[in-house]
């Protein structure tokens, strides 16, 4: 996402913040829905103008969100899920959801 415009970036971080609020951070996985409208009012970009159209087109261009098929007849704004790529990019930026640390040696489950 390193051509994507600041207000892309900010728009998937508070999307991202509003999924990890109402199901858990551990489950922001590939093709998890994003509340785009939620996140425009957090982050005060309104969804009327169209700075949030542009900030979407530049995420869907880059890959980072993609059209939620499941969703082509529900009414309103259009859904969107994050991608395999939209993950990783948020994950170079921060932390990455959906990953487990992975331990150097073997735990103790029972000390005796």
């Amino acid at each position: 996402m390193e051509h994507t415009s600041e207000d892309a970036r900010v728009l998937i971080r508070a999307a991202k913040g509003v999924h990890a609020e109402r199901h858990g951070v551990e489950t922001f996985l590939p093709g998890s829905r994003l509340s785009f409208l939620e996140a425009a009012r957090r982050t005060g970009i309104r969804s009327d103008r169209q700075r949030y159209y542009d900030a979407i087109e530049d995420l869907e261009y880059e890959g980072a969100i993609e059209w939620d098929p499941s969703a082509r007849y529900a009414r309103g704004d259009k859904h969107y899920v994050i991608t395999q790529g939209g993950l990783h990019d948020l994950g170079s930026t921060g932390t990455s959801a959906g990953t487990v640390a992975i331990q150097d040696g073997p735990q103790k489950l029972f000390e005796g």
